[in-house]
């Protein structure tokens, strides 16, 4: 079964709380599954707010009224038939990590465990006094799967801001590891410790139209957790579809207060500090070289909300054809102009092709995709 996955998705309230404070209040679990499923054109979502207690108590709720149903082989179906994986963000120490668990009786049997480490055990990604190494175990002991989030960024990347090797503090390689946005497989092959690691793009949303920007296309053996955690670990990425990672925010070495780029002054013309980039990142680190290991295809896209002279309700019109993932990936000029205007089709089409210009992103400042003149 190929399916679309994307597994790094924030809720922004629960039960009328606050769960990710930055995030939309409109990213609600309802809204996240259906568009996922009906306006992205995603199968399988993993919502990484999973150990709040609010949305614990959502999740409750959703299945006593049959919007989720708890899947025999791990993970909950929605009624939209969207998997929907429970998954956790963990601040540990200097870096983000994502825990993901088969069912509601795993993820309690977490909760119970890390919920003492916390001093909020409502709002996402908080920080929790205890190793990481301790909660790689608790994780794995309960069926689940453990690894670093965005791990190349500067702040709360596993590798931009931890170490400079995962063998400092673990003794065996990840199953994964979470790219990031500012990052593709192109920039992160050569890594040797990484040879055996697989490599996940996805949207780390904050919002609904967030929801996709990037993800993985994966071969799944069975619609449940447990056909995930065996695509995982048998490496059935099919491909990954990521932000072109000059749009990302931490791509170049830039200025944390204007975004300026690097100019070899220890200080910014504005009198800022420079914030260094994941492309010197992953240079650093052995990136940009042959692997040894053949890697599925990383396909670098424009989101439709970041291409030039497409708005919201360009987007409204354009999911009359099919999902946004279904647009940007495979309608045809003649499909999209009929809804829009030979002008957007042509812009989507460009960026399809990798013909937009790219104004680089940095220090928190994403990038801006452009016509050419």
């Amino acid at each position: 079964m190929i399916v679309y996955a994307d597994l790094h998705v924030h809720i922004g309230q629960a039960k009328n709380r606050w769960v990710k404070i930055t995030a939309s209040r409109e990213l609600t679990i309802k809204n996240a599954l259906s568009v996922a499923k009906k306006q992205k054109g995603l199968t399988v979502l993993g919502l990484v707010d999973s150990g709040s207690k609010v949305v614990l108590a959502e999740y409750r709720e959703l299945l006593d009224t049959g919007r989720l149903q708890e899947v025999s082989g791990g993970g909950f179906l929605s009624t939209e038939g969207l998997l929907l994986i429970p998954a956790w963000e963990l601040e540990i120490g200097e870096a983000h990590y994502l825990a993901y668990l088969p069912n509601l009786e795993s993820l309690l049997a977490l909760t119970k465990e890390l919920w003492p480490h916390t001093k909020n055990q409502e709002l996402s990604t908080q920080r929790f006094n205890i190793l990481p190494q301790e909660v790689r175990i608790l994780v794995e002991n309960l069926g689940g799967i453990f690894f670093p989030a965005h791990v190349f960024t500067p702040f709360k990347g596993f590798y931009g801001k931890a170490v400079d090797s995962l063998y400092e503090l673990f003794m065996t390689p990840f199953t994964a590891i979470e790219l990031g946005l500012s990052s593709s497989t192109e920039m992160a092959a050569g890594i040797t410790e990484l040879e055996n690691s697989v490599f996940l793009s996805n949207s780390d949303a904050h919002s609904l139209k967030r929801i996709a920007r990037e993800y993985n296309e994966i071969d799944l053996p069975s619609l449940d957790f447990a056909g995930f955690k065996r695509a995982l670990c048998e490496g059935k990425i099919i491909a990954n579809y990521g932000l072109d990672p000059r749009l990302g925010k931490y791509y170049e070495t830039a200025c944390i207060n204007c975004g300026s780029l690097f100019t070899g002054n220890e200080r910014c013309q504005c009198g800022g500090y420079f914030v260094n980039g994941v492309r010197l990142r992953c240079e650093q680190l052995g990136g940009f070289q042959l692997s040894t290991k053949p890697r599925p295809p990383y396909f670098k896209q424009i989101p439709l909300d970041m291409l030039p002279g497409i708005g919201p309700a360009t987007i409204t019109k354009l999911v009359t054809i099919g999902s946004e993932l279904y647009v940007l990936n495979k309608a045809t000029f003649a499909e999209i102009a009929k809804v829009t205007s030979e002008k957007i089709a042509k812009v989507i089409l460009e960026a399809r092709e990798g013909n937009l210009a790219i104004e680089v992103g940095g220090a928190g400042f994403y990038g801006k995709a452009k016509l050419e003149d």
